[in-house]
């Protein structure tokens, strides 16, 4: 009778009807497929299925886990102070996977596009107080709705 494996890596997970693991998220369905409960992103990886025949036959699965994107700001305080004519530089960290893309608008605008532009940093140089303000800060990467962080800009003027 051939025996089927699950193996992760090196690490063998099931053996026939046994679960090796010590993972109570894993669990066999009908013998054959491999279920994993409540994932994390570092159950992705390669799963491999051997049946074990002369053959030595390999299937290999690859997880991958899609992550909702989070964001937040650089300073975490949000506020950011620059003196009028100097280079404000707004900064916003995201994560998720796939890995988020990032774009800026002025929440405040009152004309044009408010979309300023993309990356993770918005520079703004030769400030002065019409560049004060709130700036949102999206992140999106089609995992549920973008998300945002607001940075308030305040440009000093002697």
């Amino acid at each position: 009778r051939n025996i089927l494996l699950w193996r992760r890596g090196s690490a063998v997970v099931t053996a026939a009807n046994l679960i090796i693991t010590r993972d109570t998220r894993f669990k066999l369905l009908e013998g054959y497929s491999l279920q994993i409960k409540n994932v994390r992103p570092q159950d992705a990886g390669d799963y491999n299925c051997q049946i074990g025949d002369h053959d030595n036959r390999d299937l290999v699965h690859t997880v991958e886990i899609l992550v909702p994107p989070s964001v937040r700001s650089n300073p975490e305080t949000g506020h950011v102070t620059v003196r009028k004519g100097g280079t404000a530089t707004l900064e916003c960290k995201a994560s998720g996977n796939p890995v988020p893309s990032i774009s800026w608008t002025r929440k405040d605008s009152i004309h044009g596009s408010p979309h300023l532009s993309e990356g993770p940093t918005l520079t703004l140089e030769n400030v002065n107080r019409q560049d004060s303000g709130t700036y949102r800060c999206y992140a999106d990467n089609g995992i549920r709705e973008p998300v945002f962080v607001d940075m308030q800009l305040i440009v000093l003027c002697e």
